[in-house]
C-alpha cells in the first residue's frame, strides 16, 4: 500500500514538472494534473472494488498483474508527453483543453491502475483477519496516506533534485515491479511471472537511454541552453526556462538584444543616464543576467541587485557563460517580494522580468506589491514590467495597467509592433510606472535592428479591468485564453 500510494504521488508531481516546458507551471496545469490523477484513482478504486468482490480467490494473481501493469505504464509519459501535446496543438485545441488532454492521455491510466490496487490489497488484508475488519481497513487507509506523504516528500525533496523527471518515473516503476514480485506465489506458473517482472525492470531502464528531458531540473524550472538563431534572427544562443526563452546572447559579439523588454530598457537607459552617472537597478528575476552584465560594463558607477528565487538559475547562467563575476552585481537567492520587504534600499529602476512559464507570478503583479516597489523607488525612479499578452484584447495588460494606476500617478505602455511574437498572437509589451512624469517620446534602439518603441495610446478595457490584489489576482485566467 505504501509503495503504490507513494508512486501515485511521485507520478502526480512529475507530471506537472514534465508539462512545465510545454505549458508552464500554472494554476491551470496543476489543476489539470491533480484532477486527472484523482479521477484515475477514483475510477481505479471503483474497478478494484469490483475485482476484489468477484475474484477473491485470485487476489494474489490480480495484484501481481495490476502492479506489473502499473509499473510498466509509469514510464510511458516519457515518450507520450511531447507527441500528445503536439497532436493537441495540431488539432487546434486551446491552451487549457490541450493541457487537460495531455494530462489525461499520459497520466490517467497509471493513476487508474494504482487506484485499483488499493481495494484489492484491502480485501486481501481483510481476508487474512476477518474478525478485525475495522482495524484492518483503518490501517490500510493510514498506510495509504503515509505512502502519499512519503511520495510527495521524495518527489519534491529528493527524486526531482537528484535523478530528474525520467529517473523519478523509473524509480517508481522499479519499486512497483519489485512489489509485484511478492505476489508471484499466487501464480500457477511463477516462471512466467518472473519473466514479466524482469521485462518490466528492463523496460523501466529504457527511458534512461533517451535524451535528458532538460539539461538541469531545479526546484522550480526545467533549464536548458538552446540555439535561438531562427527565433532571434541572428546567430545566438538562449536560456530556456519552462517553455520560455528567458535570455538571448549573440554569438557574433555584437551585443544585440533579441528580447523586446531587454532591448527597450537598454535603449531607454542609454537615453536616460549619462555615461558617467551613478544609478542603481533592482531586477526581479535573474534569468540569463543579460541586462545586469551589460549595464555594469557600460556604466562604471552603476549598482545592480538581482532577486532570483532559484539559485540553480544563477549557477546555470554562470556555467553557460551568460553571467560573469562582478562586484557590482549583488545576487539574492530569494523571492523579490521578500527581498524588497526586508531591504530598505532605494533604486532608480526596478525591473520585473519574472515569469512562471507563460504567465507571471500572481503575487508580483498585485497592488500590494506595487506599493512595496513604489516605496523602494527614488522620487523620480521608474518601475518597468516585461509583459506578454494577446495582441487583441490584452485583458491581463489592461488589469496590470489599472492596478498600477491605483499606485502610481504615471503609467505608460510601450510596444514596437515588431519583434518575436508569442504563438497564437501574443505580443510583447513594456510597462513603465513612476511617481514622476514619464517622457512618452519614441525610444529607438542604437545600431543593430534599430527597433523603435512608441507609447501606446488609450489602452482599451482599462476602465473596466479587474484590480489585481493579493486576495484576487486571476493572472492565469487573463493570460491563458
Amino acid at each position: 500500500m505504501v509503495i503504490v500510494s507513494a508512486g501515485a504521488m511521485v507520478v502526480e508531481i512529475v507530471a506537472v514538472r514534465m508539462l512545465a516546458p510545454l505549458v508552464g507551471m500554472t494554476v491551470f496545469s496543476w489543476t489539470a494534473v491533480i484532477a486527472t490523477v484523482l479521477a484515475g484513482l477514483s475510477v481505479g478504486h471503483w474497478i478494484g472494488g469490483m475485482v476484489a468482490d468477484r475474484e477473491r480467490p485470485e487476489l494474489p494473481r490480480r495484484l501481481f498483474q495490476m502492479l506489473a501493469a502499473t509499473a510498466a505504464l509509469s514510464v510511458t509519459p516519457v515518450v507520450l508527453v511531447e507527441p500528445a501535446y503536439a497532436a493537441a496543438e495540431a488539432a487546434g485545441l486551446g491552451w487549457m483543453p490541450a493541457t487537460v488532454a495531455v494530462a489525461g492521455v499520459c497520466f490517467a491510466l497509471p493513476s487508474l491502475l494504482a487506484g485499483a490496487v488499493t481495494p484489492v490489497l484491502t480485501a486481501a488484508a481483510v481476508a487474512e483477519a476477518p474478525a478485525r475488519t475495522g482495524a484492518v481497513i483503518g490501517r490500510m487507509f493510514a498506510l495509504g496516506a503515509g505512502g502519499a506523504i512519503l511520495g510527495t516528500a521524495l518527489a519534491g525533496f529528493v527524486l526531482l533534485q537528484w535523478v530528474g523527471s525520467i529517473g523519478s518515473l523509473v524509480v517508481v516503476a522499479v519499486a512497483e515491479a519489485l512489489t509485484a514480485a511478492l505476489y508471484l506465489r499466487g501464480l500457477r506458473r511463477p516462471v512466467a511471472g518472473v519473466l514479466v517482472v524482469a521485462a518490466v525492470l528492463a523496460g523501466s531502464g529504457l527511458p534512461l537511454l533517451a535524451a535528458p528531458y532538460c539539461r538541469v531540473e531545479s526546484r522550480y524550472y526545467c533549464l536548458d541552453e538552446v540555439d535561438t538563431a531562427a527565433w532571434a534572427g541572428f546567430p545566438s544562443r538562449g536560456m530556456f526556462m519552462d517553455g520560455w526563452i528567458q535570455s538571448v546572447e549573440p554569438r557574433d559579439g555584437s551585443g544585440r538584444l533579441a528580447i523586446e523588454a531587454h532591448a527597450f530598457l537598454d535603449a531607454w537607459a542609454r537615453h536616460t543616464h549619462a555615461p558617467d552617472s551613478a544609478w542603481s537597478a533592482f531586477f526581479i528575476g535573474g534569468g540569463g543576467y543579460s541586462l545586469p552584465m551589460r549595464w555594469v560594463g557600460r556604466w562604471p558607477a552603476v549598482q545592480a541587485t538581482v532577486a532570483e528565487i532559484d539559485p540553480a538559475v544563477t549557477v546555470f547562467a554562470r556555467d553557460i557563460g551568460f553571467l560573469r563575476p562582478s562586484e557590482r552585481i549583488r545576487i539574492r537567492d530569494d523571492d523579490a517580494r521578500a527581498v524588497l520587504r526586508r531591504d530598505p534600499a532605494r533604486y532608480d529602476l526596478v525591473f520585473s522580468d519574472a515569469f512562471s512559464g507563460h504567465t507571471m507570478p500572481a503575487h508580483l503583479v498585485t497592488a500590494e506589491f506595487h506599493r512595496l516597489v513604489r516605496d523602494r523607488l527614488e522620487p523620480d525612479g521608474v518601475y518597468a514590467i516585461n509583459a506578454y499578452d494577446w495582441a487583441r484584447d490584452p485583458q491581463f495588460l489592461a488589469a496590470l495597467v489599472r492596478t498600477l494606476g491605483e499606485v502610481f500617478p504615471h503609467v505608460v505602455v510601450w510596444n514596437s509592433g515588431s519583434g518575436p511574437m508569442r504563438p497564437r498572437g501574443r505580443a510583447p509589451y513594456i510597462v513603465l510606472a513612476s511617481p514622476a512624469p514619464i517622457d512618452p517620446a519614441p525610444v529607438t534602439e542604437p545600431g543593430g535592428d534599430r527597433r523603435t518603441w512608441t507609447a501606446v495610446g488609450a489602452l482599451p478595457g482599462v476602465a473596466n479591468a479587474v484590480v489585481l490584489t493579493d486576495d484576487y489576482a486571476p493572472v492565469d485566467r487573463l493570460t491563458l485564453r
